[in-house]
Order: C-alpha cells, then sequence, then structure tokens
C-alpha cells in the first residue's frame, strides 16, 4: 500500500476560502476593482493582504464579521482581497493589512489596523462607526513583493 501525498492549500488559496465565506455567509460584497464606489451610509471595509506575510489576515476574515453581526443592514460590508487592497492601503494611509476602514456616504471616518483583544475590538467598532468622519490621511507607499520575491 502507498501513501498518496497531496499539497496543501497555498497562503493565497485559503485567503481565498475566507473571503468566499464572508461574501457567501456573512454578505459581504467583494471588491472588484481598485477604485470601488461606495453606498450611501456606514461601510466597513476589510483590507487583505498574503496571510503569509500576516495570518491576522485570516483572524480578521472571522473576526471582523462577528465584530459586525449585531448591526444587521446598517452597514454594508465589502472585502478587498489581496488583489485591490494594496492601492485601496495607499488610498487610506494603512500600512499594513489587516485593516478595517469605515466610511459614511463613501467618505472616510478612520481605521482599525491589525486585531485586538475582542472588547477592545468591539469599543473601537462601535466608535468608529458611531463616530464624526474625520480627514483622510494621506496616502502613502505600500510595498508588495512579486513571485521572485523582489520588492514592486
Amino acid at each position: 500500500m502507498s501513501l498518496q501525498l497531496a499539497a496543501g492549500q497555498t497562503s493565497l488559496e485559503r485567503l481565498e476560502t475566507a473571503l468566499g465565506r464572508m461574501v457567501q455567509k456573512h454578505g459581504f460584497q467583494r471588491v472588484d476593482r481598485p477604485d470601488p464606489e461606495f453606498a450611501a451610509g456606514l461601510t466597513a471595509l476589510l483590507l487583505t493582504d498574503d496571510p503569509q506575510r500576516n495570518l491576522e489576515v485570516l483572524d480578521a476574515c472571522v473576526i471582523l464579521p462577528e465584530s459586525l453581526k449585531g448591526l444587521g443592514d446598517q452597514v454594508s460590508r465589502q472585502v478587498a482581497g489581496a488583489d485591490f487592497a494594496p492601492a485601496l492601503m495607499q488610498q487610506y494611509g494603512i500600512a499594513r493589512a489587516p485593516a478595517v476602514v469605515f466610511l459614511r456616504d463613501g467618505q472616510y471616518v478612520g481605521s482599525l489596523n491589525g486585531i485586538r483583544d475582542w472588547a477592545e475590538y468591539q469599543n473601537e467598532v462601535a466608535g468608529l462607526l458611531h463616530g464624526p468622519a474625520r480627514p483622510k490621511p494621506i496616502g502613502i507607499a505600500v510595498r508588495s513583493e512579486n513571485a521572485q520575491g523582489a520588492c514592486a
């Protein structure tokens, strides 16, 4: 009897699985272009990256839907995969993923970077969703690596 070994999912395949779950199970809309238009009202936009660079990205794909669960339709839910997130990170002055950008009527309200303990995360999300709009940070250069590992 021979044992067949199969390769596991790549980090980007795991990210795609997590994003698909967010769309199917939690009502997130996938950002499908570098300059998305956002609906009127409140929007929570999750910016992701290759989980190989930061495992917190996969955690955020689970934590954010749970933290927004009690808000129902009050918040539009968006998620940008590794394809469009770098441009949006630069636009909103985000240094690294995962990050959640909060918008009201398309205008920047604030952002939440990284993962916190549950109570702190809940408090920060509530503060950003109910707080006033703020000036958008100045865009920053975001580094990404190409397939050869060189920075682009």
